[in-house]
C-alpha cells in the first residue's frame, strides 16, 4: 500500500511518533538537569537566604538595644526610664526569637550537610560574645536602678562597647558569609541551567527539521486536496451548486470528496423545490407582517394607555393623603412663630425687671442654665427651624399640587385645561432628572383655558422633554414657549442635546423605531405622542440637525 491510500490516522501517527520520541528526549534529559537546579534553588531559598535574613533582622534588633541602653541611662524621669526598661525587655525578647529561629534554620542545614565550618566559627564566637553582653546588660540594669549613673556610663562605653563592637563584628561576618554561600549556590545553578539549555536547543532544532519535512511530506497528500474542497464549499456557499470534485485516492479525503458531490448534487434539487415553497410563502408572510403589526401597535396603544390612566390614579391617592396633614402644617407654622415671639418677649421682659431691680444674685442659677443652654443660640436656632419647616410645608404644597394636575391622567372625555400648569406639572414628574443638570427656561403666554384631554396631553409633554433629558449628555438647557394668537395655541419645546439626523428624524413617529441602546427603549413615546395630538386635531412638527439641539413645536386648535 502506498503512502497515499494510507488512512490520515495512519500517516499523522507515523510522523508524531518521531517527533514525539524526540521530544520525550529532550524532556527526559531537561527534567534530569532541572532538578539539580531546584536542588540548587531550594538550598538558597529556603536555608541560606533565610539565615541571612535572620542575622540581618539580629544585627538591627542589637544595635537597637544599644542605642535603648544609652537612652534608658541618659533617661530625665522616671516614666521615660519605666518606658525604655519595657523596650529593652522587648528587644532582648526579639533577640533571643531571632536566634531560636536561626538555631532551627541551623539544624536543617546540618541534617543536609549543607553548613559551612566558617559560620559554624562565626556564630559560635557570636554565641559566646552575646552571653556576655547579656550579662553586662543586666548588670547595667542594676547600676541604674540603684541610681549609680557614672558606674553604668563607664560599664556601657567601656566594657559592654567593646562586647557589643567584638559581637557586631561577628554578624557582619555571618552575613557575608551566608551571602557569599547563597551567590555561590546561584551560579551553580546558572551553570547547570545554561548547560541544559544549549542540549536542549540542539534537540529543539533536530525536533524542528523533522517536523517541517514531516510536514512538507502531509502537504501533498493532506493540505492540497482540503484546500481543493474549502474552495469547492466556498463555491457552494455562493450559491453555485455544479461545482464537483475530482476522486483519486482511497483515504478520508477521497471518501469526503464523493460525499461532497453526491452533497451538491441533493442541494440542486433542494433548491428547487425551495424557490417554489418561498415563492407562495412570501405572498402569504407580506399580508400577516401587515396584520400583525397592526395588532401590536394597537396592543401596545391600549397597554400604554392603560398604565398612565393607572398611575393618574395612584397619584391623585397621593396628593390627596398628603395634602391634608401638609395644609395642617402650613397653617399652625404662623401661630406658632407669633406664639414663639411673645414667649420670646415675656423672657426678655423678665431679664429687664431682673437687671432694673438688681436681682442678678437671686437668679444666679437661671444665668448659669441659661449660658449652659447657650440661650442666645436657642433662640437664633428655633428661628431656623420654623423657617425651615415653612419652607418644607410651601415645597410640599407645591409637590402635591403637580401631582394633582399630573393626575388627570384618568380623566374621560375632553375637559378645559390650563396648558401651562399642565407643562409646569410634567415637568415637577421629571425633577429628579433634570435637577442639577438642565436648566429649564420657561416663556409662557397667558391665554384662556384649552378644551382637551389633559392626561393625553400631559403624556405627550412628558415623552417629549423625556426624550430631550436623555438627549442633552452632561450639562444643558430645555426652553419651553407657548404662544396663542387667538385661533391656534402653540407649544415648543427646545433642548440642546446632541440633535439628530435627517434619516433619523424621518422615522422617530414610526412605531417601535428607537436609537437607544437595547432594554432603554420602546420606541413607541413619539409614536403615541403623535397619535395623542392627532386626536386633538393638531400638529406636531420637528426641527433638528446633529450638533444643534432638537425643538418640537405642537399647534393645537383653541377650542373652548
Amino acid at each position: 500500500m502506498s503512502f497515499r491510500n494510507l488512512k490520515l490516522g495512519a500517516k499523522q501517527l507515523l510522523g508524531f511518533g518521531v517527533i514525539l520520541v524526540l521530544m520525550a528526549s529532550a524532556n527526559i534529559f531537561s527534567s534530569n538537569r532541572m532538578k539539580a537546579v531546584k536542588t540548587e534553588i531550594d538550598e538558597v531559598a529556603q536555608s541560606r537566604l533565610p539565615r541571612a535574613l535572620v542575622i540581618a533582622e539580629l544585627k538591627r534588633s542589637t544595635l537597637d538595644l544599644r542605642i535603648n541602653q544609652l537612652q534608658y541611662a541618659l533617661a530625665a524621669d522616671a516614666f521615660s526610664k519605666q518606658a525604655q526598661a519595657d523596650l529593652m525587655g522587648d528587644l532582648l525578647d526579639r533577640i533571643n526569637k531571632n536566634i531560636e529561629a536561626y538555631d532551627s534554620l541551623k539544624t536543617e542545614a546540618l541534617n543536609r550537610q549543607a553548613y559551612s565550618a566558617a559560620e559554624a566559627r562565626a556564630y559560635s564566637a557570636f554565641g559566646e560574645k552575646w552571653l556576655n553582653y547579656q550579662d553586662s546588660t543586666f548588670a547595667l540594669l542594676r547600676l541604674l536602678r540603684a541610681n549609680k549613673m557614672s558606674e553604668a556610663l563607664a560599664l556601657l562605653n567601656g566594657e559592654a562597647r567593646q562586647v557589643f563592637e567584638d559581637f557586631s563584628a561577628d554578624l557582619g561576618a555571618l552575613v557575608e558569609i551566608t551571602q557569599k554561600d547563597s551567590q555561590a549556590g546561584a551560579e551553580r545553578a546558572e551553570g547547570v541551567y545554561l548547560s541544559t539549555r544549549g542540549v536542549n536547543t540542539t534537540l529543539l532544532a533536530v525536533t524542528i527539521i523533522v517536523s517541517v519535512l514531516f510536514a512538507a511530506g502531509l502537504t501533498r497528500f493532506i493540505v492540497v486536496p482540503v484546500r481543493l474542497l474549502a474552495s469547492a464549499a466556498d463555491t457552494v456557499a455562493r450559491g453555485n451548486l455544479t461545482v464537483q470534485l475530482g476522486v483519486n485516492s482511497e483515504d478520508e479525503i477521497g471518501q469526503l470528496a464523493r460525499s461532497f458531490n453526491q452533497m451538491t448534487a441533493s442541494l440542486r434539487e433542494a433548491r428547487a423545490r425551495m424557490e417554489q415553497q418561498a415563492a407562495e410563502l412570501q405572498a402569504n408572510n407580506t399580508e400577516l407582517q401587515r396584520t400583525m403589526h397592526r395588532l401590536q401597535q394597537t396592543q401596545t396603544q391600549l397597554v400604554q394607555s392603560e398604565k398612565m390612566a393607572s398611575l393618574g390614579q395612584l397619584t391623585a391617592g397621593i396628593a390627596h393623603e398628603i395634602n391634608n396633614p401638609i395644609n395642617f402644617m402650613a397653617s399652625n407654622v404662623g401661630p406658632l412663630k407669633r406664639d414663639l415671639v411673645d414667649l420670646f418677649a415675656v423672657l426678655s421682659q423678665y431679664e429687664n425687671v431682673v437687671r432694673d431691680h438688681k436681682l442678678q444674685t437671686v437668679f444666679a442659677e437661671v444665668e448659669t442654665l441659661k449660658r449652659q443652654l447657650d440661650y442666645g443660640f436657642l433662640v437664633e436656632e428655633i428661628d431656623k427651624l420654623l423657617e425651615g419647616i415653612e419652607e418644607g410645608a410651601r415645597r410640599t404644597t407645591e409637590i402635591v399640587r403637580g401631582l394633582r394636575n399630573f393626575s388627570r391622567l384618568d380623566e374621560e372625555g375632553q375637559k378645559l385645561a390650563n396648558v401651562n400648569q399642565g407643562l409646569d406639572a410634567t415637568l415637577l414628574m421629571l425633577k429628579h432628572q433634570l435637577k442639577n443638570r438642565i436648566e429649564v427656561i420657561r416663556d409662557y403666554q397667558s391665554f384662556p383655558d384649552l378644551l382637551c384631554y389633559p392626561g393625553k396631553l400631559n403624556q405627550a409633554f412628558l415623552n417629549i422633554l423625556s426624550n430631550a433629558s436623555q438627549a442633552i449628555k452632561g450639562e444643558g438647557k430645555i426652553f419651553i414657549k407657548t404662544s396663542y394668537d387667538g385661533e391656534i395655541v402653540t407649544v415648543s419645546i427646545k433642548d440642546t442635546g446632541v440633535g439628530m439626523s435627517a434619516e433619523v428624524k424621518q422615522r422617530i413617529f414610526e412605531p417601535f423605531f428607537t436609537t437607544k441602546d437595547v432594554g432603554e427603549g420602546t420606541g413607541l413615546g413619539l409614536s403615541i405622542t403623535y397619535g395623542i395630538i392627532e386626536d386633538h386635531d393638531g400638529n406636531i412638527e420637528v426641527y433638528s440637525a446633529p450638533g444643534q439641539g432638537t425643538e418640537f413645536v405642537i399647534t393645537l386648535p383653541a377650542r373652548r
